[in-house]
């Protein structure tokens, strides 16, 4: 599905299959859509699945990104304006809705938008007509609306920022995009595709991921999604000499935040450390002096030596605890 090469979904998943599914019966329809998923994950390739597999294929797909345009200007963005309707309005200007119409107009951000304009989006969805600023013509447009957004929209309406009534009016079916981390599944067939795409854009001849970079592209968590891991793999094309990707490639902070440095190791049951016995000598030694209780505070549960971590299920001040570690004799090496 999608609009070009690299416009593409791919996903083998059971999440992603119902997500195509949604998509397939959005398509033959015209109703509102809102899409809702992370960022990264793909909203605006929903979009385009949406409207290059329907009837308005051959129509515009028009794009504008609600949080990156100034409230006082997405008005005149979305309806237009007329010549000398405010300070700086030159010439008259056709609006989005005006422009997109026959096609699809895609609202990406939506959850960003002001309630006075909810408002007034809120009226072309319903009566589908609009009035461009500094004019006293109506506008009747025949466009589908596709809005997007990673924002929780039910806890914005309890908190009265988003409102409900255009919530429902986009919400009909809606579709959820699940993020990167819980599609592992998918990884191959993405590193696959995006392997096959670089190649072709930058004519080159990498052939594949070296067993310890597919390992760690498995391990890691992308929080930036599918946009994030399409960058690591051109970032691997550029850095790359042979023909196989190795982790000499990649960017730093993969490789930093998917494999765990030695300060991060477990504690090995070998070392035999008595933690249980240290507690018992700082609890001990530990004196009640009103110059040691205004220093911060730290906490520390008792837990298995196998977490990684020294653990004690007291509260004690930062100086008190690094003395009382001292005069026991432990020294953490």
């Amino acid at each position: 599905m999608g609009s070009s090469d690299d416009d593409k979904f791919v996903g083998e998943s059971n999440a992603m299959k119902k997500v195509f599914s949604v998509i397939s019966k959005l398509a033959k329809v015209s109703t509102p859509v809102l899409i809702r998923g992370e960022s990264g994950t793909g909203k605006e390739l929903v979009a385009k699945a949406i409207h290059y597999n329907g009837p308005r294929k051959d129509e515009k797909f028009v794009t504008i990104n609600c949080g990156a345009i100034p409230e006082n200007l997405i008005e005149s963005e979305l309806f237009g304006h007329e010549k000398g309707a405010f300070t700086g309005a030159t010439e008259r200007k056709l609006g989005k809705f005006q422009y997109a119409s026959g096609g699809t107009l895609f609202l990406d951000e939506i959850g960003d938008i002001s309630q006075a304009m909810q408002v007034k989006l809120l009226r072309v969805l319903q009566e589908k007509q609009f009035t461009p600023i500094g004019s006293n013509r109506v506008v009747n447009v025949d466009v589908r609306i596709i809005a997007a957004s990673h924002k929780p929209f039910e806890e914005m309406i309890k908190e009265g920022t988003f409102r409900e009534d255009l919530f429902y009016r986009l919400n009909v079916l809606p579709v959820y995009l699940p993020p990167l981390r819980e599609r592992k599944s998918d990884l191959p067939h993405l590193i696959g595709y995006y392997i096959d795409y670089f190649n072709s854009v930058h004519n080159l001849e990498i052939k594949k991921l070296n067993e310890e970079a597919t390992k760690l592209l498995e391990n890691y968590d992308w929080p930036g999604n599918i946009r994030e891991l399409r960058n690591v793999i051109e970032h691997c094309f550029i850095m790359e000499s042979s023909e196989v990707i190795s982790l000499d490639s990649f960017p730093s902070n993969i490789t930093h935040k998917a494999q765990p440095s030695e300060s991060d190791d477990p504690i090995k049951e070998e070392s035999q450390i008595d933690f249980k016995g240290i507690q018992n000598s700082v609890l001990d030694q530990t004196d009640s002096s009103e110059d040691e209780k205004s220093d911060r505070e730290y906490n520390f549960t008792y837990g298995e030596m196998n977490e990684g971590k020294i653990k004690l299920d007291f509260q004690v001040t930062k100086d008190r605890f690094e003395k009382r570690i001292y005069y026991s004799g432990f020294s953490g090496e």
